[in-house]
């Protein structure tokens, strides 16, 4: 069994939910390890678990094979968390591709799957098509795994105050659509439909780079900038819920058309990385203009902390170009904390598991402050290293 967490303060949370959050934690343990966890009385969580039949499995001690105490008394009865009482499910619906993961209660990953669409679909049709797999899905999972409990999903785009489709990108089709009227409904599953940037920075709070900061902006490694923040550990949206779409500025003269495509501009990137004089100039034209959004809305938000996510931001020669200009451009601001994203790709999809995950809790306890975790172990054959912060430099 794992080791027990230290007690805390459970200000804030009703003693039932203390009592769940550190079965769940733990996945079993005895009275006294509960009660020594939590910091509550043996009789309270006796009393709080004993009410959650659906949640807590409470067992003998002899069912475990363990032996008579030597005074001759009972073996201490253990409690489980029931992590197949139910699962969630979270889903990004990106430009070509789509991703699916699930977990049951207990935080446990129980699917993952990735698809990439062959043919240019209309986002009615992408979305069909993600329908489709999403319930396969569940399917398979309700027989060993329970209720379906909750479904996040990811969009790239904008959502507006009203749950509208407010700005769509790639499927200009979805603009203006509720997510029952975009074909979003999975019967009486609670649906989330969240941001992609900020699905992403979910995650980067909850597991990543930014798990220690509570103010901070994911930015997508890119010439035209968008943004997930947070703000003290909530979800900044702005009034329109357009909050960090610097994207939509018009600066002017256009840029190269092979830079609007990912897979026009790797190899600049790639002729860049070998050393190429003119793909190492273009590429720094390139982090400029990155590097300029960033400088914005570090000054905007004073950030403790600079994420830079997407697919690109592993790549070292576009971070360090992106890092060096930042730096220029706030030679007479301050030193800012620059990190790279652990989640390259899967932050939308954990972002929204992650917050699927939280909702189910708050179905099942009526608690919002319920510390849902995941094990994201599966996920992560690989941590992205730590970045040094980006210093002013000498004049």
């Amino acid at each position: 069994m794992a080791a027990l967490a230290p007690g805390g303060d459970t200000t804030g949370r009703t003693t039932t939910t203390a009592c769940v959050a550190t079965l769940h934690t733990v996945g079993e343990a005895t009275l006294s390890e509960l009660a020594t966890a939590s910091g509550l009385s043996r009789p309270t969580v006796k009393e709080r678990l004993a009410d959650l039949p659906h949640l807590v499995e409470i067992t003998s001690g002899a069912d475990h094979g363990q032996s008579p105490t030597p005074s001759g008394g009972r073996p201490a009865a253990r409690f489980r968390f029931r992590s197949e009482y139910g699962f969630v499910i979270g889903a990004e619906l990106g430009k070509y591709h789509e991703r699916i993961v699930a977990c049951d209660i207990g935080g446990r990953i129980r699917h993952v799957s990735e698809h990439r669409e062959p043919l240019p679909l209309s986002g009615r049709e992408r979305i069909a098509g993600l329908h489709r797999r999403v319930v396969q899905v569940a399917s398979r999972l309700q027989p060993t795994h329970g209720s379906w409990l909750s479904l996040g999903i990811s969009l790239t785009g904008g959502i507006g105050p009203d749950g509208r489709i407010c700005y769509s990108p790639h499927y200009p089709d979805l603009q203006g659509c509720s997510p029952a009227d975009a074909g979003l409904v999975f019967g009486d599953v609670p649906v989330i439909v969240e941001h992609d940037l900020n699905a992403a920075a979910i995650a980067e709070h909850a597991y990543g780079a930014a798990r220690h900061a509570d103010t901070f902006v994911l930015a997508l490694a890119w010439h035209r900038l968008a943004a997930g923040i947070i703000l003290d550990g909530r979800v900044h949206r702005g009034s329109r819920n357009m909050a960090g779409e610097l994207n939509l500025i018009d600066e002017g003269p256009a840029a190269p058309a092979h830079w609007d495509e990912l897979e026009t501009f790797l190899p600049v990137l790639d002729a860049a990385e070998r050393g190429d004089p003119d793909g190492m100039a273009e590429l720094d034209r390139f982090a400029a203009r990155a590097a300029r959004h960033i400088a914005y809305l570090t000054l905007a938000i004073d950030p403790q902390l600079i994420v830079l996510g997407g697919p690109l931001a592993r790549r070292r020669t576009l971070a360090d170009r992106i890092e060096a200009h930042v730096a220029a451009l706030l030679r007479d601001a301050y030193p800012i904390d620059l990190a790279v994203t652990q989640f390259p790709t899967l932050g939308p999809v954990l972002g929204v598991l992650q917050t699927a995950l939280a909702n189910a809790f708050v179905t099942l306890l009526g608690d919002p402050a319920f510390p849902a975790r995941i094990d994201i172990g599966p996920l992560c054959s690989n941590v992205a290293p730590s970045r040094k912060p980006v210093l002013p430099p000498a004049r």
